[in-house]
């Protein structure tokens, strides 16, 4: 099976089998539902107690005239868990894999000292967007970068044509080596190894290690 005949069969695949098509090592699946856990567990332990000391001692708490503005109280806290956790925001990560179409470098200004207004603490920052053509033929875009842009880093690190992978839970968007690539990125820390190891040299994960597929 030629090349174009194997990306042409992914880009058929539903959504669903990314991972087989993908042939995600157990350890990173594992890696990935530990992070899952992590923060759905305390979320969901925060939640019950919250929600027992409303069901208990709601009503003193809370002792107001307006049922509406009380049942507002009890919403509000019962949000705290999910922001304290970050539950919200996890829930919108994923693992994809695609090919990237358009490359966005966003530069803005930041502040490294957020209570601290002064223009001392002031900064360009870069951030990195691609646009990710799934293999369902669904584009998304995502953010594979973002830091002070004086440093210039990963401004040349993705290009127009790369097949990239995002594992859930981390912060890193890796390319995939090619036939003739010496490196690939480790999914889960980002460190740079040699195509001939099987396993990071930093973190002790499988190396994600597809060819692309052009």
């Amino acid at each position: 099976m030629t090349n174009m005949n194997i990306y042409t069969s992914l880009l058929e695949l539903d959504s669903e089998l990314i991972e087989k098509a993908m042939k995600i090592p157990y350890d990173l699946k594992a890696y990935r539902t530990r992070k899952i856990l992590v923060r759905v567990i305390p979320c969901t332990i925060l939640a019950a107690a919250f929600a027992a000391v409303l069901i208990l001692w709601g009503d003193v708490i809370f002792d107001m005239e307006y049922k509406s503005f009380k049942d507002l109280c009890y919403v509000v806290v019962m949000m705290i868990p999910f922001i304290v956790t970050g539950v919200p925001y996890k829930l919108i990560d994923s693992t994809y894999y695609g090919t990237v179409k358009k490359i966005d470098i966003v530069t803005t200004a930041d502040n490294s000292n957020p209570m601290v207004p002064a223009r001392e603490f002031m900064y360009w920052k870069n951030t990195i967007y691609l646009h990710i053509e799934k293999p369902n033929g669904k584009l998304i875009r995502k953010k594979a970068y973002s830091g002070k842009a004086r440093l210039q880093q990963h401004i040349q690190t993705y290009h127009e044509g790369d097949s990239v992978f995002h594992l859930y839970g981390t912060p890193n968007v890796i390319v995939l080596p090619g036939a003739s690539d010496s490196h690939v990125h480790c999914a889960v820390c980002g460190d740079n190894n040699v195509t001939n190891n099987f396993v990071c040299r930093s973190c002790g994960h499988s190396l994600i290690k597809m060819q692309r597929y052009k």
